[in-house]
């Protein structure tokens, strides 16, 4: 799971300095694209070449070669094309149907591996590797089913346990890696939905940004007392007959400030590292590399905590801020 982990946030980061951004409920890819492309909706077809592929969604389906690493999350994935080199999934239905140059990491309901790879760590209900694959390393499979009809040149292990038995620390063990790829999945949400924000909103953006770097100690401390006196004010309507339904747009729009705290954080972040580096590179790519070392920061045993509580309150305080200012002003 920590190789997992180290290849997600390896494709995260790469996007920084040149991506291709996608939404919507339908995409179809039908140019090919150099750089890396990132996208997020219901479904997206491949019919030219990419970069590489970093997908959140319903259905995914590549039809073309991806040049480096494709990283999905999804409820179908199917690779029809090679894939240059590692290719990371995790979803309802994973096929991977053509060659991968590097190694092949998927946790799914049903994993199919029918292409050539180096190595293969795959988990679900059901495993199967097909008869045309040949894997030149090591295959770890962890599944109740499985079945494995191609070549495996390296070692193959298999991590099933009887259900009778259940070890406490396989089982925690297990909980920690759903939950870290929980939190790596709704990263990479919150980062595409970060983008379109900037794409959609610049000038809001820009008096965010401004906000938050001119005001930052004033952000912090309208967080913390924006919290605590919308807490207040919520428990107070709530009581009241005629407040309920103001209660429940007060606790909607605290619920939608703490969602997009940390997207404003990463953005005054990523303007204060380009500020120090004395570099001008534009609202998205600021906010893509604030994003992504706020993020890792957060991982940070026992003190990445604290700075996800600062984060939020940064966030959060900048937001009643900047839309404090802009009712004073109108």
């Amino acid at each position: 799971m920590a190789i997992m982990a180290f290849i997600i946030c390896a494709g995260l980061i790469a996007p920084a300095s040149a991506f291709d951004s996608r939404s919507g409920d339908n995409i179809v890819i039908d140019e090919p694209i150099d750089d890396d492309l990132i996208a997020s909706g219901g479904s997206m077809i491949v019919n030219a070449p990419v970069k590489s592929i970093t997908w959140a969604g319903g259905t995914l389906i590549v039809n073309e070669p991806v040049e480096t690493n494709l990283i999905a999350a999804g409820g179908t994935i199917q690779v029809n094309a090679p894939v240059g080199t590692d290719l990371v999934a995790c979803g309802g239905n994973i096929d991977v149907n053509s060659d991968v140059g590097g190694k092949i990491l998927a946790i799914g309901g049903t994993v199919t591996v029918s292409g050539n790879a180096e190595n293969v760590a795959a988990s679900g209900g059901t495993v199967i590797l097909g008869k045309n694959a040949v894997i030149s390393k090591d295959v770890i499979i962890g599944s109740s089913g499985y079945t494995t009809q191609g070549t495996i040149h390296g070692n193959l292990t298999i991590e099933n346990e009887d259900e009778s038995s259940i070890d406490m620390q396989e089982f925690g063990n297990m909980v920690s890696s759903i939950v870290t790829i929980t939190m790596l999945i709704c990263t990479f949400g919150f980062l595409i939905l970060g983008i379109i924000l900037v794409k959609i909103c610049p000038d809001l953006f820009n008096s965010i940004l401004r906000t938050g770097t001119e005001k930052t100690l004033l952000s912090l401390v309208a967080g913390i007392a924006g919290l605590v006196l919308g807490f207040i004010l919520f428990v107070i309507l709530l009581i009241t007959i005629i407040g309920i339904p103001l209660a429940c747009f007060l606790f909607l729009l605290i619920i939608l400030g703490l969602f997009l705290s940390t997207i404003v954080s990463g953005a005054i972040l990523g303007s204060w590292i380009f500020q120090m580096a004395k570099k001008d590179m534009g609202l998205i790519i600021g906010f893509v590399v604030g994003f992504i070392v706020l993020n890792i920061l957060f991982f940070i045993p026992f003190i990445g905590f604290i700075f996800w509580i600062i984060a939020v309150f940064l966030g959060f305080g900048t937001l009643i801020l900047t839309f404090y200012d802009a009712y004073s002003s109108s």
